[in-house]
């Protein structure tokens, strides 16, 4: 769907039609660039000399990079580990439960390192979307051009939640990436 028409979206009524074609010109070269900002997306990148598979299998590992090293390289892509190639295993096996339908896939004995929400949560958030979008520029582009608009992310009965590292990101790539 366009933009201001997915779920949960609105577009400001005093909105230009220079920035309506803007998002117009997104969504007729990407239709799926909801699915690019999201954190589930699949496209490598390089972070902490390691490949990742996706923005969710960093971060969920980051949470046990200081004090279980073995279990964080699990959800990189050199692993090779089923739990690697899959994102809704790797938000599975980082959330509180550690299971993934209903089996259990982070050891009991893991636990997620102390220092993580922290601050630190917000910084692995932030370096694991900049490397996605840095290292990939057809995503960068895709992210700059969603020009200014608030960028939120949506789960079914929560309020959205604005992705404020994204917003940032895209400020910054904005100035060496073009959106046209």
């Amino acid at each position: 769907s366009l933009p201001g028409k997915g779920s949960g979206e609105k577009l400001p009524e005093n909105l230009s039609e220079t920035m309506i074609n803007n998002f117009k010109k997104l969504h007729s070269k990407n239709p799926e660039w909801r699915k690019v900002l999201s954190n589930f997306y699949e496209k490598p990148f390089t972070l902490d000399n390691h490949q990742w598979l996706s923005v969710e299998h960093y971060y969920q590992a980051s949470k046990f990079k200081n004090n279980n090293q073995t279990f964080y390289l699990s959800f990189s892509l050199e692993s090779g580990t089923e739990l690697s190639k899959d994102p809704v295993m790797a938000k599975g096996a980082g959330g509180k439960t550690g299971k993934f339908k209903g089996k259990l896939i982070r050891p009991k004995e893991v636990t997620i390192d102390s220092d993580f929400f922290n601050k630190r949560h917000k910084e692995e958030m932030y370096n694991s979307q900049f490397a996605k979008f840095s290292q990939n520029p057809e995503l960068g582009k895709i992210l700059v051009c969603t020009g200014r608009a608030k960028l939120t992310h949506f789960s079914r009965g929560s309020p959205p939640v604005v992705f404020d590292e994204l917003m940032m990101i895209r400020n910054k790539l904005s100035k060496t990436i073009n959106c046209e």
